[in-house]
């Protein structure tokens, strides 16, 4: 009789470590974690699935508008000569000139690779752009009081059905343009940066991020615009199956002269052979 009941006692107990485990494990389309890859990401109308720049025409203000007419924001080209939405002047980037971190949500947009992984308080994107990291609080907690500017900014997040709604703040946008870009297309936004965001996933394969954009520093008005990722993308060499290292401006460390490496800081960077494309500011 002590055997059995002992039988049943480690029964019970098996079987409540499997209902609390089921309780806290989130429903599978709350489930983000995976490799996720740029299916369909925001682009400019000319430049269909570039993954790089926005839809929408952001409506600048002074400052913002005096970058965009010297960079050239989305109207550059590829080496094919097609438009590529780029930054004309793509030598202006400080990613390149500075080496500074891409931040969000330009990361989020550089059509490379990103894994999300969870914990019990928090969701955590790991970019191959740089390894850059965000992490999206989940406990309930809202914005501290006296928030430090970052490149990514400080996430928070609740769940409303099936969707994750985010708040981000406090994202480091420095002096107009100089410090950091939106997206690749060079578009500035100042330290007021506002993006909120409903992340779902309708099916096993996508991952859908409808997002709003504000910032009154430097846009007269919000904007919005939708990223698709695809589970498990395939790449040039394969299936994406891991975030491997990526050294920012590793070409600087091993080159034997800076005229040798990645931008060319001793001389003019070199312009696109033929006329700048897109809006014309």
């Amino acid at each position: 009789m002590l055997k059995s009941g002992l039988i049943l006692n480690i029964l019970l107990a098996a079987w409540g470590a499997a209902a609390a485990q089921a309780q806290t494990a989130p429903p599978a389309n709350r489930d983000f974690s995976g490799i996720w890859g740029p299916k369909q990401a925001a682009s400019v109308p000319w430049a269909p699935n570039t993954h790089r720049t926005f839809a929408a025409r952001i409506q600048l203000r002074p400052e913002a508008l005096e970058h965009c007419q010297r960079v050239g924001c989305v109207r550059g080209v590829r080496f094919t000569n097609l438009a590529g939405g780029n930054a004309y002047l793509i030598g202006e980037d400080p990613a390149l000139r500075r080496c500074a971190p891409y931040g969000f949500p330009r990361v989020l947009l550089s059509a490379s690779p990103i894994e999300i992984f969870e914990t019990r308080d928090r969701i955590f994107m790991l970019f191959y752009r740089n390894n850059e990291l965000r992490e999206i609080w989940t406990d309930g907690r809202g914005h501290p009081q006296a928030l430090d500017l970052s490149w990514m900014g400080h996430s928070i997040g609740r769940w409303d059905g099936d969707a994750l709604v985010t708040d981000v703040r406090g994202i480091l946008g420095g002096e107009m343009g100089k410090f950091k870009w939106l997206d690749e297309g060079g578009w500035p936004h100042s330290d007021d940066l506002h993006i909120t965001e409903r992340i779902r996933r309708p099916s096993r394969e996508e991952l859908r991020l409808d997002m709003n954009f504000e910032d009154p520093g430097a846009w007269t008005a919000p904007f919005q615009t939708t990223v698709l990722l695809e589970l498990n993308p395939i790449s040039e060499e394969g299936r994406v199956e891991s975030i491997k290292e990526y050294v920012r401006c590793e070409d600087q460390i091993f080159a034997d002269k800076e005229t040798e490496a990645w931008p060319f800081f001793s001389g003019e960077y070199p312009l696109p052979d033929v006329p700048p494309v897109g809006p014309e500011f």
